[in-house]
């Protein structure tokens, strides 16, 4: 874990004290293979747990509802809010 720390404050040190368009292309190369074996390796990871597979049906039902509800229950909240600001301002 302090290695983490460590590499996240050097990094952030780095980017304070290197101009702004150091390695940019290099950079940009460098985190895209990053993330293409980050998400290579999650599904690796997910493959191998038998019970996963199982379960990512039930992972869809439960993601569908929330996001739903997260629709619903904002456009609510901005309905009420327009009203109260609609009838304060006239």
């Amino acid at each position: 874990m302090l290695t983490y720390i460590l590499a996240l404050i050097a990094g952030l040190i780095a980017g304070v004290l290197l101009p702004s368009g150091f390695l940019s292309k290099i950079k940009n190369i460098f985190f895209n293979i990053a993330l293409i074996a980050l998400l290579f390796f999650m599904g690796v990871s997910l493959g191998r747990d038998s019970e996963i597979l199982g379960k990512l049906a039930n992972f869809g039902y439960v993601s569908l509802v929330m996001s739903v509800c997260v629709v619903v229950f904002s456009v609510i909240s901005v309905l009420i809010i327009t009203r109260l600001f609609r009838r304060s301002g006239s």
